[in-house]
């Protein structure tokens, strides 16, 4: 930790960022050629009138296009079954719009559509193949903001028959073009914005804190959990629902996703990846339930080690989500928690036994589990404790 690296940064998308950058879509796609693949959500893009306006534009832009309507997590039988059903259907470039489930799902597809045999043959940790890293061009357009798949090399499939939930990882798999535009999450249903809100701050977090965070990517990373500190609550609460406060969750995410490409996550996501294969509990609410109890153990443990850059940088995140409030780097560590605590309690967030989390499930899950790159390690015995607080 504290390290500065030779920035040898991993590459971004072409980033378009700001309300109306939606709008810059059927021209992109059509600079890739004409003939275009479009997965989309369920109904509420659809119902907003925004799908009806951008196909327009892509009708206008000259493109032939075939759609998809991605309902679930993609699984491979999805994956496989939409690359099946193309066929010998040229696709000159893959776009996706929609939240953290669509972009994976397209960002697999993409890469799918050029590579022989089943996407769980290249599943890190299932198959056996190792992904060439060809794929067709993707542009992924987020209409939530969580998972900042517009900035990640990784598409998750889900496979809960067989209890994971793994990535289909490789460097080339980054979009080409990522178009953020938060005018597409106004509207987002105070639940997602909350779930989809806390996994970002979760994953800002953990790479803030990785073993592997390199201080070249501080700047950005506390300026969005500062723009998350502000933005999140009164979204989540319905308190209100503008463009500006839109913009800086969409910000927040933009950049977990970044962060977590460069330095990894750590005990929560370790414990919600696991759970989220076993049952349907919903990603960014898992996470948003682990944050505060596995934060607890993290903070203490790192304390009681003595562990100074790792103080350090609780306390940058403390004066990051509460203000400069002053006192010692322990007082700060501390305040941080305070904030968790304080949004845990406020934001209500279900218990995970709605879920299907049972004890079974737990079991399982703390024998999966990973404390990926964590400056503390939480023990399975610890881990249990953790899933009994939330469950």
């Amino acid at each position: 930790m504290e390290t500065l690296n030779d920035l040898h940064l991993s590459g971004l998308p072409k980033i378009f960022f700001g309300a109306g950058a939606v709008l810059r879509l059927p021209e992109i796609a059509r600079s890739y050629g004409r003939h275009a693949l479009v997965l989309i959500g369920g109904q509420s893009l659809a119902a907003s009138g925004r799908w009806q306006a951008l196909a327009a534009g892509l009708a206008g832009a000259g493109l032939s296009y075939r759609v998809f309507s991605i309902r679930s997590e993609p699984t491979a039988a999805l994956i496989d079954g939409i690359t099946a059903e193309l066929g010998r259907t040229p696709v000159d470039v893959v776009a996706a719009v929609g939240g953290g489930s669509v972009i994976d799902c397209g960002k697999a597809v993409s890469a799918m559509l050029v590579q022989e045999g089943s996407v769980k043959d290249y599943l890190e940790g299932v198959g056996t193949q190792k992904p060439s890293g060809a794929k067709v061009p993707f542009i992924a357009v987020p209409t939530t903001a969580g998972t900042g798949s517009e900035a990640t090399t990784n598409a998750v499939v889900c496979d809960r028959s067989a209890g994971y939930k793994k990535s289909l990882r490789h460097g080339a798999y980054l979009p080409d073009v990522a178009l953020v535009d938060p005018e597409l999450t106004l509207g987002t249903p105070e639940p997602v914005t909350l779930a989809c809100g806390l996994d970002a701050v979760a994953q800002l977090v953990e790479s803030f804190t990785s073993t592997k965070a390199d201080a070249a990517l501080d700047a950005p990373a506390l300026k969005a959990l500062c723009f998350a500190a502000e933005s999140l609550p009164p979204l989540a609460l319905g308190q209100s629902d503008t463009v500006a406060l839109r913009g800086k969750m969409s910000y927040a995410a933009l950049v977990s996703g970044i962060m977590l490409s460069r330095a990894g996550l750590g005990a929560v996501h370790g414990l919600a990846g696991p759970l989220g294969g076993l049952c349907p509990v919903p990603h960014g609410l898992a996470c948003g339930r682990l944050l505060f109890p596995v934060m607890t153990f993290v903070v203490k443990k790192v304390i009681d080690e003595n562990n100074g850059p790792a103080i350090r940088r609780f306390a940058a995140i403390g004066n990051a989500l509460a203000g400069s409030g002053g006192g010692d780097d322990l007082s700060v560590c501390r305040r941080f928690l305070e904030v968790l605590g304080r949004w845990t309690r406020s934001f209500r967030l279900p218990p995970l036994s709605q879920f299907g989390m049972t004890a079974e499930v737990m079991a399982k899950a703390v024998l999966l589990a990973d404390n990926k790159n964590s400056p503390a390690r939480l023990s399975p015995r610890e881990m249990k404790v953790v899933l009994e607080t939330v469950r």
